[in-house]
């Protein structure tokens, strides 16, 4: 009797499996011969926020990127130096990028950004006599003249006019004083923590800076397309100034160089901040780089030619994967700080 029930059992189960597997069958069939609609525009509510997104054509692999640390096979002469793909906010190269010393006329670099941040390029400026009056560089101006900022921009970032960055300065905040406050202000907010500024021009020892910071002010202002158009120019015309030739001398020397600032004073010796722009793979790729405190610029423009063909070399094998070009990441492009207040 028990063998008999057994036996029941098994075969009710083979029935009911042939009976799924018949009903599977029949479905399978079902939905080959009436496929299912999609939806004409499903609700977006109905996936987490940030995670509805287009699927590439194409995945590519990551960028190999050189290995923390990787050095050129080359010496610097520069005690500060750094290297970075645009817009990545990666190095190739890093080396003392965080000692903080005086950095000259690359201050200059973020009287710039606050001015392409705050004022109009046609708005008209009118000197005053203290920033005649600065010593250094300058454009040869007088008080009481009338001049563009499009145009005190050109002067302070082709030949480094101190009266020009001291006119900006004075546009924005009313005074030089109120201006430098609001430098430091920015550059605590930029993340700027081994920059502290003492003037608008970078004639004071006090205007302190190091690569790593400089390096992320660089990327701020190419990202600003009248400061990137103006760096890259090489001579131009202005009042009292006919004819001026940007003083960056590897603009002359490589003609992918694209500026942007050099530097001098005895106290910060030769400085400069630089980049390039080379289509690599098809792929236009911008290059920015630091050197600092070099004794003669020549050296410093062979060194950041040096760096700038290193660096192009490291990222060629694997730049194929996507263009650089104005990538600028959100965090490196904050909201501006329109106010001169303190």
């Amino acid at each position: 009797m028990a063998r008999r029930k057994g036996f029941r059992r098994s075969d009710g189960r083979r029935l009911a499996a042939s009976i799924l597997a018949l009903a599977l069958g029949l479905f399978l069939v079902s939905l080959a011969l009436h496929p299912p609609r999609a939806a004409a525009s499903p609700p977006h509510h109905h996936a987490p926020l940030g995670r509805v997104r287009a699927q590439p054509v194409h995945v590519h692999p990551p960028i190999q990127w050189a290995p923390p640390g990787a050095v050129p096979p080359f010496g610097l002469h520069e005690p500060d130096a750094a290297l970075a793909v645009y817009g990545q906010s990666r190095l190739l190269y890093g080396k003392n990028l965080t000692q903080q010393g005086p950095v000259a006329s690359t201050t200059k670099l973020m009287t710039a950004y606050l001015v392409a941040e705050t004022l109009p390029m046609n708005q008209v400026v009118v000197i005053s006599p203290s920033a005649a009056a600065t010593g250094g560089s300058d454009m040869r101006m007088h008080p009481g003249e009338r001049f563009t900022v499009r145009q005190l921009l050109t002067g302070m970032l082709l030949v480094s006019a101190n009266d020009a960055a001291v006119a900006l300065a004075q546009a924005v905040s009313g005074h030089t004083a109120t201006f430098v406050a609001l430098m430091n202000r920015t550059a605590t907010r930029l993340g700027l923590h081994h920059t502290h500024y003492a003037d608008p021009d970078g004639i004071s020892p006090a205007s302190t800076s190091s690569a790593g910071d400089l390096l992320r002010l660089a990327e701020l202002d190419l990202s600003i397309p009248v400061l990137r158009q103006i760096v890259r120019t090489k001579t131009a015309s202005l009042p009292n100034n006919p004819h001026i030739i940007n003083i960056n001398g590897i603009l002359w020397r490589d003609p992918t160089v694209i500026g942007l600032k050099t530097g001098w004073t005895s106290a910060a010796a030769c400085t400069l901040v630089f980049a390039a722009r080379r289509t690599v793979d098809g792929y236009p790729v911008t290059l920015v780089g630091v050197l600092l405190h070099a004794r003669l610029f020549t050296t410093e423009y062979k060194d950041a030619e040096s760096l700038l063909n290193w660096g192009y070399a490291a990222i060629a094998p694997t730049v194929d994967v996507l263009s650089f070009e104005n990538q600028m990441p959100a965090a490196l492009n904050p909201q501006s700080e329109r106010t001169g207040a303190p």
